[in-house]
Parts: C-alpha cells; structure tokens; sequence
C-alpha cells in the first residue's frame, strides 16, 4: 500500500505542471518509499481501506504460545480490535494503543493450544503522518536525483527496476527510526 498519493506529493513537492512522464516517475517513486518504509521499519504501517481480517494461529508448536502464562505475545502488530477463535473473551490488549503487540486474558487462565486471533495485523489502519512525510520526502529526493551528477543518484533499469544508492539524506532516516520495530537478536 502506498503510504501518500499524487496530489500529497505535488502539493509538498511545489509541482504545478508536471508532464505525463513526471507524474509515472512520481508514482513509482511513492510506491518505491513506501516499500522501503516497511523494509527499513520492518513493519507493515497501514491498510487498504477494504482489508479483510486476517488469522494467525498461536502454538507451543511454533513457539509463539509461551505456557503457563496469561499473556499471548503477537508475532506481528495488530491494529483492530481482535476476535478469538473460542469465542468472546475478556481481555487487556497491550498497549492502550495501537500496535497491540501483547493480550493478556483478564480472568487469568492459560490461553488454549492452539489460539486463533483475527483481526487487522499491521502498524495502523491510515499510516502515521511521520510515515507519510517520509513516503513524500523520500519520493522527491528520489525524483530530483535523475537530475543529479552525484553518486546518490539511483538508476532506474530498462526493465523498469529501482537501483537506489547505499543511503537516503540523513533526514530520512531521521524520520522512520522512531518507527522502527525492535527486535532481539
């Protein structure tokens, strides 16, 4: 999913006029910033406004059930409400805010071998305006660098493959570290 569209990036890149071939580019680079953002992050940050709920299946098995305890600890984030295989339960979902990425069962009993949990598995349903600025300033350096001599510039295949340099401007960066995902190593 793309995480700005066209019109957001014509308005924050000041394009009044922009031909045919420069609003393909445009497109392309919007698509290509916002698969980076989730690469670099290492998370999903929104949803296609029709997503369907998906399952994900908890075992000892697969060692995401984690016995005797009361906590469920999620293998990806969650951004709605979820639902559960056995039914209605009464739960604290971790944080209070989305990504939940924890549920703990209030009346304190193991969670069953297997558990099912659907519902929404990403960052947010719309992505964070932190993500979206940096789907936009990502995709206007990568527009402007086909004009520049310098060996930041990426290349695009006549295959229409996105050759980007080692690095993006530091501000970039900047941006998408707080959404990063943690993980152990």
């Amino acid at each position: 999913m793309n995480y700005a569209d066209i019109e957001m990036l014509h308005a924050y890149g000041g394009f009044t006029s922009p031909t045919e071939e420069d609003d393909a580019l445009l497109e392309h680079f919007i698509s290509a910033a916002s698969a980076y953002a989730d690469s670099y992050c290492k998370r999903r940050f929104a949803l296609a406004d029709d997503a369907v709920v998906t399952a994900h299946t908890f075992t000892d098995k697969n060692g995401l059930l984690m016995p005797p305890s009361d906590m469920l600890w999620l293998d990806d984030d969650l951004c709605s409400t979820p639902t559960y295989a056995e039914g209605a339960l009464t739960v604290t979902l971790i944080p209070t805010t989305t990504p939940y990425n924890r549920i703990v069962r209030d009346d304190g009993s193991r969670w069953p071998d297997p558990t099912v949990v659907t519902g929404h598995w990403a960052y947010s349903m719309t992505p964070p305006v932190g993500i979206t600025q940096a789907v936009l300033r990502m995709a206007l350096w990568m527009f402007h660098q086909k004009e520049s001599s310098d060996s930041y510039r990426p290349y695009i295949t006549p295959g229409g493959i996105l050759i980007m340099p080692g690095e993006f401007p530091k501000d970039i960066v900047m941006l998408l570290d707080p959404f990063r995902r943690m993980q152990l190593p």
